[in-house]
């Protein structure tokens, strides 16, 4: 169950950890519509992290946890509809629902690098600056 005034750490996968972002294109179509619907559910984004076959948001919204689900509902949607269109594949692109955990005020800074570091750790880059799906 969602809390209100919460900042949690929502992360997904590909299904059987497949690639899920291939070029530029994906990367970008994914982050323009995190962008649209963050606006749209006035969703604070603390922090993010879009991997070849995984993401990870760190979010904020104020007393409406509803917004959480319909952002997820939508951006997931609409991933997975255009991937399986470009890429003419059918059925399931995300491993089932995303993952999400309440973070304290004292893991913030813990989570927040655990994320940023994700394209280091993953041997993606040397500095987690040069990842430019991230922010």
């Amino acid at each position: 169950m969602l809390k209100s005034e919460v900042i949690y750490h929502i992360y997904n996968r590909g299904v059987s950890q497949k690639k899920i972002f291939f070029d530029d294109i994906d990367y970008r179509f994914f982050m323009y519509r995190l962008s649209l619907y963050k606006t749209k559910y006035s969703i604070k984004l603390f922090s993010f992290c879009i991997m070849p076959n995984h993401y990870h948001l760190l979010i904020y919204t104020e007393n409406k946890p509803k917004n959480i689900s319909l952002l997820m509902k939508y951006l997931q949607f609409s991933y997975a509809y255009r991937f399986n269109k470009r890429y003419k594949h059918s059925g399931h692109v995300f491993e089932g629902c995303y993952q999400i955990k309440a973070i304290n005020a004292e893991d913030l800074p813990k989570i927040i690098d655990y994320i940023s570091q994700n394209p280091v750790r993953k041997k993606l880059v040397t500095h987690a600056e040069s990842w430019p799906y991230k922010g």
